[in-house]
């Protein structure tokens, strides 16, 4: 029995750090754009994101990032075996966070980018629990020749715009 109540004990004293983990706030008149992926799935595939026509790098694996940015639109879009584009107008000492998934794609992983509300326990259990347990990844790949691939997906997003997800200003953290 005492060893079932100290199991329990542990179990809530994790559970409550890891609920714990907050968001950091950015600096004073910016936007931080939390990117997130949180599942396993396609781990050792790179998916390479963007602001727009700016190429902020690839990252693989369970893993998350901070982006830093002015306040105002933006497209953020992630390439794999396919392009997912996000889009909205972010508030100024506001943060935000989106949600990487991961799924099975023809020849490897295609991405998927989802916002985040404040009120999807779910999800925000995952990434504070990926929080706690890594550090946040260095992009890489940021002398990669990615115009052709920037050129393609602005056109893809010039395509598919009235569809895009949309973040929501409120939607911080």
């Amino acid at each position: 029995m005492k060893k079932y109540v100290l199991f329990v004990a542990t179990i809530v004293i994790a559970q409550s750090l890891i609920c714990a983990q907050e968001f950091e706030k950015p600096s004073e008149g910016k936007s931080l754009v939390y990117f997130v992926r949180s599942s396993g799935t396609g781990a050792l595939i790179n998916f390479k994101y963007f602001d727009g026509e700016k190429y902020l790098g690839k990252l693989q694996g369970v893993n998350y990032f901070k982006y830093e940015c002015d306040p105002g639109d933006h497209v953020f879009w992630a390439a794999a075996e396919n392009r997912d584009f996000i889009k909205g107008e972010l508030l100024p000492n506001s943060t935000y966070i989106i949600e990487v998934k991961p799924t099975m794609g023809a020849m490897k992983a295609r991405v998927k980018l989802l916002p985040v509300a404040p009120d999807n326990a779910k999800v925000i259990g995952k990434v504070k629990k990926i929080m706690s347990k890594k550090s946040e990844a260095a992009l890489s790949g940021q002398d990669d020749d990615v115009d052709f691939l920037i050129e393609n997906g602005m056109k893809k997003y010039s395509t598919v715009e009235s569809t895009v997800k949309i973040i929501d200003s409120n939607w911080t953290f």
